[in-house]
């Protein structure tokens, strides 16, 4: 009996995956969806090769004795534009000549992918996928808040205020060199 042993190769596939990097444009503010609605119309090559993204928070609010839930922007005017493409002149231009553009943070002439602690906090909140819900959490025997999950799970410490009867919790956030305060709803669950 003979025992053939072949040897099988495979072609090496050396494809470099570049990395994704975020930017943010800032637009006229209540007009983020719109801006990005009528980029898709307007050019819809330039919404192929960039992501843009709108981040929402859910807010409960009460109005005329009811609690209704409301979607307000996390960062008002800011547009996340997530690629793997750089921002060239050309997307630059592009960007330009569509309704309620602004500029690149910083500006338009030095336009660099967020680094360090501003691409932390814009993944944290992208990890919550672009309309971020409502907290679970519940009071310890202090009266501490303790997040059990949602988006304020991690950011205990960026905890500024809490206000149990509007089911709201302040947060501070260092962004792009600006301090933002903004309010995230929360769920209390009973104490166990």
């Amino acid at each position: 009996m003979i025992t053939i042993i072949t040897t099988m190769t495979f072609p090496i596939i050396s494809a470099i995956i570049p990395p994704m990097q975020y930017y943010i444009i800032q637009v006229t503010t209540d007009r983020e969806q719109i801006f990005i609605d009528n980029m898709h119309k307007l050019n819809p090559q330039l919404a192929k090769e960039h992501n843009f993204i709108y981040l929402t928070r859910e807010l409960s609010i009460k109005r005329r004795g009811i609690w209704l839930k409301e979607q307000q922007p996390v960062f008002p005017s800011y547009i996340i534009l997530q690629t793997v493409n750089p921002i060239g002149a050309d997307t630059l231009q592009a960007l330009k000549k569509l309704p309620d553009f602004y500029h690149f943070l910083n500006s338009n002439t030095d336009i660099v992918p967020l680094a360090n602690n501003d691409l932390a906090i814009i993944q944290h909140f992208l990890g919550l996928g672009p309309k971020i819900g409502t907290s679970l959490v519940r009071f310890d025997e202090n009266d501490r808040i303790v997040v059990v999950e949602g988006p304020l799970k991690g950011i205990e410490g960026n905890i500024i205020k809490v206000d149990r009867r509007k089911h709201r919790a302040k947060i501070k956030v260092d962004f792009h060199g600006s301090t933002y305060s903004m309010d995230l709803s929360f769920e209390n669950i009973e104490k166990k």
